[in-house]
């Protein structure tokens, strides 16, 4: 092979790892996700929520919600789950994932008879912030389970 050939060769090897070393770790321009951001996102529309501030809580939502859910609905409906952030002595996040532009994270209500309630919150981002697009509770459990994450 001509020494042009394997300069040729070699160079088309190299721009295939560079294109797929930038799929996989984000092209310039992307935001680079912090999970502190996610939690940001979920305990200040969990501290709205337990003091009662609908408002404030609504704007920390998803353009989708809103446009779905009008505020006093939003308000009617959070009234309903406050219950359950109310009785917890403890939040603790645990697994996170992100999706593109979405994001899952997994949160820990614990009360003060160890009951854990599991909750799954799902984000959206939109102008560089991370917006609630909804909630998922799932079943209490009163065993002691070792959860990683961080406590807040």
């Amino acid at each position: 092979m001509f020494p042009r050939g394997k300069i040729t060769l070699v160079l088309f090897f190299f721009a295939i790892c560079a294109v797929a070393a930038l799929g996989r770790f984000g092209g310039p321009g992307e935001d680079q996700l912090k999970p502190a951001d996610l939690f940001e996102a979920v305990r200040g529309q969990m501290e709205a929520c337990r003091s009662g501030d609908y408002p404030s809580a609504y704007r920390q939502t998803s353009a989708t919600v809103r446009e779905k859910c009008p505020p006093e609905r939003f308000a009617d409906q959070v009234r309903n789950e406050s219950a359950r952030m109310g009785q917890a002595v403890r939040v603790e996040f645990g697994p996170w994932q992100r999706r593109g532009r979405r994001a899952v994270v997994e949160v820990f209500f614990i009360g003060r008879d160890g009951t854990v309630t599991p909750c799954v919150y799902s984000l959206v981002s939109e102008a560089q912030k991370w917006k609630i697009e909804g909630t998922r509770w799932l079943a209490p459990s009163r065993q002691a389970l070792r959860m990683g994450g961080l406590r807040s």
